[in-house]
Order: C-alpha cells, then sequence, then structure tokens
C-alpha cells in the first residue's frame, strides 16, 4: 500500500525483529517495581508481569548487579535502587549544591580538623555527594557516590526528621536493619527520636553506623521548612568528647542556614 504524506510514521514498522524481547520484559519487571507503592515480593512480580517465576527472578537478579533495583534481605522485598537515581540524573542537577556547599565544607574541615560529609536523600538511601577528608590519619569509611541507612546515619535522620510524617514513614524500610549493635531498630522509637532532632535542630550518629565513630549533622532547609539536603561532621568516638560538641554544632547549624540562603537566592 502506497503512503499517503498525512499517513503517521511507524519508526518500529518493518523493524520489529530488531526487538529484544528478553530486555522489553525485563524493563516491564523494573516498571513494576518503580510504581509500586511499597516495597513488592517477588510473587507479587509475577502474577503482575504475568511471566514465569524463574524468568522474573532472573531479570530481578540482573537488574540488581546495576543496583536498578534494590533487595531487601529481610523482608525479601525489592524497591527502585539508587542505579536509577544516577540514570535519571546523569546531567547531575546537585552540582550546584555540591559548588554551594564546597567552601563550607573546607571551612568546616579547616577549624575542626575532622571529616565533613554533603548528603541527599535518593532511592530511599543517603547519597554522598561530597566529602571533604580529614587531615589526620584515622578517618571515616563512607565515599563520594556510596550509600548510607537513613536509620543509623546522622545525615540520614536530621533529614527525615524535617520531612512531613507520611514522606518520613514512605522513605523508611518497613523493617530496620541493624547495622550495629547501637543501632535503632524500633521504628516508634526511632521516631521518638526524630522528635528530639527537630526540637534541637541536629542529629547525632553515635556509633549506630560504623562502630566507634561519631557523626553529627544538621538540615540545609527548602523555602518550605523541609530538609533537602545536609552536612555532617564525622570523627572517630575518642575525638568526639566533651564540649566539642557543641562547639560543632554551634558552627554547624549556621552554616547550614547560610548554604540555604544562598540556594534560596536571599543572598548574594
Amino acid at each position: 500500500m502506497k503512503r499517503n504524506a498525512e499517513t503517521p510514521i511507524n519508526p518500529l514498522e518493518g523493524e520489529d525483529r530488531y526487538i529484544v524481547q528478553p530486555v522489553i520484559k525485563a524493563m516491564q519487571v523494573l516498571q513494576l517495581v518503580c510504581e509500586a507503592s511499597q516495597p513488592i515480593s517477588l510473587n507479587e512480580l509475577v502474577k503482575l508481569a504475568d511471566l514465569p517465576k524463574t524468568t522474573v527472578f532472573r531479570y530481578l537478579r540482573s537488574l540488581a548487579t546495576k543496583r536498578l533495583i534494590e533487595h531487601d534481605a529481610t523482608t525479601d522485598r525489592y524497591r527502585p535502587g539508587i542505579g536509577l537515581w544516577w540514570l535519571s540524573h546523569s546531567s547531575n542537577p546537585y552540582e550546584m549544591l555540591r559548588q554551594v556547599c564546597r567552601p563550607y565544607l573546607l571551612d568546616l574541615r579547616d577549624r575542626f580538623n575532622e571529616t565533613v560529609n554533603l548528603g541527599v536523600i535518593a532511592a530511599s538511601e543517603i547519597l554522598y555527594l561530597d566529602i571533604i577528608e580529614s587531615r589526620r590519619s584515622l578517618r571515616m569509611q563512607a565515599q563520594i557516590g556510596s550509600g548510607g541507612h537513613l536509620h543509623s546515619t546522622a545525615l540520614g535522620k536530621v533529614i527525615l526528621a524535617f520531612q512531613p510524617r507520611p514522606q518520613a514513614e514512605k522513605l523508611l524500610p518497613v523493617l530496620l536493619s541493624r547495622v550495629t549493635p547501637r543501632t535503632t531498630i524500633d521504628r516508634e522509637r526511632f521516631f521518638e527520636q526524630l522528635d528530639i532532632i527537630r526540637a534541637t535542630g541536629y542529629a547525632v550518629d553515635e556509633g549506630e553506623d560504623e562502630e566507634g565513630s561519631c557523626c553529627i549533622a544538621a538540615p540545609i532547609f527548602n523555602d518550605k521548612g523541609n530538609a533537602i539536603a545536609a552536612i555532617s561532621l564525622s570523627a572517630p568516638e575518642s575525638r568526639m568528647v566533651g564540649a566539642i560538641r557543641q562547639t560543632i554544632c554551634a558552627q554547624l547549624i549556621p552554616t547550614c542556614k547560610s548554604v540555604a540562603d544562598i540556594l534560596r537566592g536571599t543572598v548574594t
């Protein structure tokens, strides 16, 4: 049949042989994980995808290798992974935040000679956008681009504390994993801690994410009063005793306010 000028062109017409069906089906599984309102089980995915269980499981394992999905071994459920964040943010919209914060991070490091971190929430975990290392020999383990638990890191706790409760509940895993013996794994007790953080304006991780470490974090607010990021200072517990914690808080909170003012355009 001869095509006239008004007939729409299907770009895939005549090229179906080039479509790899397993890729399409794997993307279908990924889409189902992303569209789920909460972490989803293998059996639920099998039913929704209408595919064999072994096939869905193989797709899930493959997607997990690139962190496009994450598997919670405790609940045996799947959720979107941080790899999706990296794909969707390949142009790095957080670069302005990192650039604005960089001189402040350096100033904090120089004042206290401890490691300073900048973090945001991505795919239900903390993403370390920037880290300025202490010049001392004993340092923390986090690296730029790595992820951390929301419930065990000071960065995660302080950002969650300044979110609407429904949003915080959605971001927090149903079951909290025990990262160290000090990690809080009871959800209600954890939310009680968030109430205290909101009252004080900062969060502390005392060996909850890394044994022998201490971390203090303060939030960076948007114009609605919600935390969009946080800055923390971390060090071995042995160096975080006495009045030094209050001294750090007294510097950290106004530093985060200065960053927020710049981001909101209230100062030049």
